[in-house]
């Protein structure tokens, strides 16, 4: 099931307190409650449908932030590095591992993913992941 939308919420509610007004009418009507009291009863979902729009509203903001924050984690070298890394563990997959550059950087990568699958070049595990598989 999919998450509903910021505007399928708000138009949700909407009918909620529709039918909510609805039965305080009806109420006031068969004079179950006064009409002072329908009134203030009609400002209180009021200001409760407010409240809830400003709520989705502020939940769709938040949602909307937390995605762009996740987007650039998700998109830095190290993290895409470690994703590809994480292949050499899975069978069939083609990969053996990530090899990096002998730079300042290259050993800085390799050795912000944890795990032996993202290695340095020059070292005997890149050797060892280098070497063809001979099957």
């Amino acid at each position: 099931m999919q998450t509903p939308s910021q505007a399928q919420v708000i138009a949700a509610g909407r009918h909620v307190l529709t039918a909510a007004a609805s039965i305080v009418a009806f109420a006031s009507v068969m004079h179950l409650i006064s009409g002072d009291e329908a009134g203030k009863i009609n400002d209180a979902l009021s200001q409760i449908g407010a409240g809830v729009a400003s709520i989705a509203t502020g939940v769709g903001t938040l949602v909307t932030v937390l995605s762009g924050i996740w987007a650039a984690y998700t998109a830095s070298t190290s993290h895409q590095v470690a994703a590809v890394g994480a292949l050499a563990t899975v069978p069939g997959s083609g990969v053996a591992g990530v090899i990096t550059t002998q730079t300042p950087e290259g050993r800085a990568l390799a050795a912000s993913v944890p795990g032996p699958t993202v290695v340095q070049a020059g070292t005997s595990i890149a050797a060892s992941i280098a070497v063809p598989n001979k099957t």
